[in-house]
């Protein structure tokens, strides 16, 4: 799947010090509602193609970092895009740790633990459900990580997850954590920030 005859990166070929923040494609089992964190999962067909289209789009900048979460499905959109560049993986952006709740369906918390369902929506910010993160762990981590890569002189990719781009995004627009959600982070999309 090429990018369309207008390349949607064009406006950024001449500009140095862009930040790229990519949510990978989607996901294998996308259609039902679960809790995805750290549950290793494949790209689907429609997840390779989202990859495929930002490598054709990416192929004209000069990118001088990679940076992706070690989860699987990071690693095979990384991969697709960077073609033989090299690609720096770090846990520090791995999806949000959901715990003993990774991996289940909303409907099967709503029912087994309903307190604590919505104790999540009461407190998005701070909630960790057993054994798992909150998205304030999630900041702790990855904004760190982030300003550090930020460091380095040049234009950096990130891989990554809603939920990490979503707290990335609230430390640099200077949004409450607790408001997180009011971004929308869709299956391979880009956010694009100029340094």
């Amino acid at each position: 799947m090429k990018p369309p005859h207008n390349n949607p990166l064009q406006k950024y070929w001449q500009t140095d010090g862009l930040v790229f923040l990519l949510r990978h494609g989607q996901i294998a089992g996308s259609g039902t509602r679960r809790f995805i964190g750290i549950s290793d999962v494949d790209l689907d067909a429609t997840g390779r193609s989202q990859a495929e289209y930002w490598h054709q789009a990416f192929l004209p900048l000069k990118i001088d970092a990679i940076l992706s979460s070690g989860l699987i499905r990071c690693r095979q959109t990384a991969r697709m895009i960077a073609e033989d560049r090299e690609i720096i993986f770090d846990p520090a952006l791995n999806e949000i740790n959901l715990g003993q709740w990774d991996g289940r369906t909303f409907d099967e918390i709503k029912h087994q633990d309903p307190d604590g369902f919505r104790q999540r929506g009461n407190h998005l910010d701070t909630f960790r459900p057993p054994n798992g993160e909150s998205f304030h762990d999630v900041q702790c981590r990855a904004v760190p990580f982030f300003n550090q890569c930020l460091q380095q002189p040049g234009t950096r990719l990130f891989v990554t997850h809603a939920g990490v781009i979503r707290a990335i995004l609230c430390h640099v627009m200077g949004l409450a954590l607790k408001n997180l959600f009011q971004i929308n982070v869709s299956y391979g999309q880009l956010f694009v920030i100029q340094t």
